[in-house]
């Protein structure tokens, strides 16, 4: 598909894989493992960069120096109690991610992908399914794309 077509696609055929890694030098090594999460509704990647407020005596409005990369994310969905795999990936050193917004057979769209570390939180309430949700940050360096595919 050509970069900037306009393209769309609904987030029905999201989904989120890990897989075991090593971080070595910001890089991720020896990935394997790697397993489709399970139960999951959403998940947010957010690409912040650091800013450095540089501005100086005599400008007529703030100016910034931009800074590093700050990857971080959100997922969220329905606790799968035959062992969620996201839960128990915050009790773990670094995990290699994938973020689709689809992973059906040949129309794949890999998002970003990247080692990560994670938190989890589970709610349950009375009048709702049990649900688990955390945040993930980067923990090396990622892949974002940037044409489409």
């Amino acid at each position: 598909m050509a970069s900037n077509a306009g393209t769309k696609l609904h987030g029905k055929n999201g989904a989120i894989y890990i897989g075991s890694c090593t971080v070595v030098a910001g890089v991720a090594t020896g990935i394997t493992d790697v397993k489709k999460v399970a139960s999951k509704t959403e998940w947010t990647l957010n690409l912040n960069r650091d800013y450095v407020d540089a501005t100086v005596f005599g400008d007529s409005n703030k100016t910034y120096l931009v800074g590093l990369k700050d990857i971080q994310g959100q997922w969220n969905g329905l606790l799968d109690v035959s062992g969620d795999l996201l839960v128990n990936a915050s009790d773990s050193d670094a995990m290699f991610v994938y973020l689709y917004s689809d992973d059906r057979p040949g129309l794949e769209v890999l998002v970003a992908s990247g080692p990560g570390l994670f938190d989890a939180s589970i709610t349950s309430a009375v009048s709702d399914a049990v649900k688990a949700s955390g945040n993930f940050r980067a923990a090396g360096r990622w892949t974002v794309f940037t044409t489409g595919t």
